[in-house]
């Protein structure tokens, strides 16, 4: 038990350690998953808002030119509320998405004087780095009615050349965001080098609510993938959200624990029940060895008195007793001998069990052990009206085996030859070398063994066959101990056999 204990405790610490990384490497695939799609969402995105600013530039230029007689005229009135308005009104045709709008001198300042305040210091200062470089990079412009960007376009040179400003609702750069954000993350258009959060797929950041518009430590730890969104000064960032990780890796742990303490509960209760199979067990090998204890002690002795005084009454009844009472006395004698078979069967097979076997290995002449064990034989080969021959070409095999253990193996295998064997049948035993080992043959003319029945051939308590003859039967252990004692000799039984023409069973050992 304390061995089957070690088992347990090794195969449940095996299982939570297969479990804990089987999590780790789920967790560690869940995160790369969200990473890929983090790298796709905002390359998509940059791509779109690119797309977009570039289509805004395209057609704030095409704009001007269509309309440069009527922006000329606003150049030259840049006071005239009525040109002011039919120019807004235009450009309200053509974008409807616009917020304000204003045209600039070359020197990048506005015309027209903004009471309302819709172009601001930001706008200003990029319409004169406009001026001066010719060249634009969109920003969020915050103002408390709309957030929006800018877009500017060069007006022809000449006389009153100058700039084309238009600003648009930065509420329509959340769409794209929104569009390309997948469910678990959050995509932001953020300005890098303020670390200031932009726009959202709800919009411009006044949509949101809070008091700092920077990325905190937490948000900032939660970024997974950023790209840059070309001829801009914005990033954009992909977010996992808060406790999608978390969430994901709680969910392993509490189903990997949940599966380690139900194997464990299974596993405790196949321990309670293996020790009382246990218990059951070493119950019964007590039982059986006090039962053979019992054969033993109890029963060989009265056993070996009776077949002794049936012997003496056939003796001295000879020539005297009918035949019915010579059947009856050679019927009892077949029985004490069958008893006594039994015996000794079960005696070594506790024997072999227990590992209290001893073995006398000795070097012998195989041949030489064969041909006594032959000898020894006859008298049963007479009782069935057999005979017995011996083939060899080897005589000078030699190998290490326990004689009368080899004896034992070898008689076993005779006798179940004879028993089983043709009517007259003639025993062939066979002596070859195989390889390094030596090779012992018994065969025999009878019914074979059935192919149902060769699985159970070595089989404790196993009769197969058909017997030849009504004489005492066997105790279905000769085979059984046969494997047994030539396996611990360091060789090996094994049969071939073909029904309705006879069987071979051979011993193998190893050559000495």
């Amino acid at each position: 038990m304390r061995k089957y204990t070690v088992y347990l405790i090794f195969v449940n610490v095996l299982v939570v350690g297969l479990l804990a990384w089987t999590g780790h490497e789920r967790y560690q695939d869940f995160r790369s998953y969200h990473n890929s799609i983090a790298e796709e969402a905002t390359a998509s995105a940059a791509r779109a808002i690119a797309a977009f600013i570039a289509e805004k530039k395209r057609q704030v230029a095409l704009f001007a030119r269509d309309y440069m007689e009527l922006i000329q005229q606003f150049m030259h009135g840049p006071d005239n509320d009525e040109l002011y308005e039919q120019v807004s009104s235009t450009i309200a045709t053509y974008f409807p998405d616009f917020f304000t709008f204003t045209v600039a001198d070359t020197s990048g300042e506005p015309l027209r004087e903004d009471f309302e305040g819709y172009v601001g210091e930001l706008c200003k200062g990029d319409l004169r780095k406009f001026a001066e470089h010719g060249k634009q990079s969109p920003r969020i412009h915050p103002h408390h009615e709309v957030y929006h960007f800018d877009i500017m376009a060069p007006l022809s040179s000449g006389p009153g050349a100058g700039t084309l400003f238009i600003s648009f609702h930065a509420d329509i750069l959340g769409n794209v965001l929104r569009n390309a954000q997948s469910p678990g993350h959050q995509l932001m258009l953020i300005d890098p080098a303020l670390n200031l959060i932009e726009v959202t797929a709800d919009g411009a950041r006044i949509n949101w609510e809070r008091d700092d518009y920077r990325l905190t430590a937490d948000e900032t730890n939660r970024v997974l993938y950023a790209n840059k969104v070309s001829d801009t000064v914005w990033d954009v960032v992909d977010l996992n959200l808060s406790g999608l990780f978390a969430d994901f890796r709680n969910k392993l742990l509490f189903y990997s624990i949940l599966i380690a303490v139900l194997f464990m509960v299974a596993s405790v209760i196949m321990y309670i029940i293996v020790r009382r199979e246990e218990r059951l067990r070493i119950r019964a090998e007590r039982n059986k060895d006090e039962f053979l204890a019992v054969v033993s002690h109890e029963l060989r002795s009265p056993i070996t008195a009776i077949r002794g005084f049936l012997s003496l009454i056939e003796s001295e009844c000879e020539g005297k007793a009918t035949a019915d009472m010579n059947q009856y006395i050679g019927i009892s004698i077949n029985n004490c001998d069958r008893m006594s078979l039994l015996i000794d069967d079960l005696l070594d097979l506790q024997k072999i069990e227990a590992g209290k076997m001893t073995f006398d290995i000795k070097r012998k002449n195989l041949k030489q052990l064969v041909s006594a064990c032959i000898e020894n034989n006859k008298g049963y080969c007479d009782l069935y009206d057999a005979s017995i021959s011996l083939h060899t070409d080897a005589d000078d095999i030699l190998v290490d085996v326990d004689p009368s253990r080899f004896e034992q193996v070898l008689s076993n295998l005779l006798s179940n030859a004879i028993k089983y064997g043709a009517q007259q049948d003639n025993i062939l035993v066979s002596i070859e070398r195989d390889g390094e080992c030596a090779r012992v043959s018994v065969t025999d003319h009878g019914q074979g063994i059935p192919e149902s029945e060769q699985h159970r051939v070595f089989s404790r308590f196993s009769q197969l066959g058909k017997r030849t003859s009504t004489h005492a039967q066997g105790t279905g252990l000769g085979l059984s101990i046969v494997k047994d004692l030539i396996e611990r000799q360091g060789g090996h039984a094994g049969f071939e056999t073909t029904e309705g023409q006879g069987s071979t069973f051979y011993i193998e050992l190893p050559l000495a």
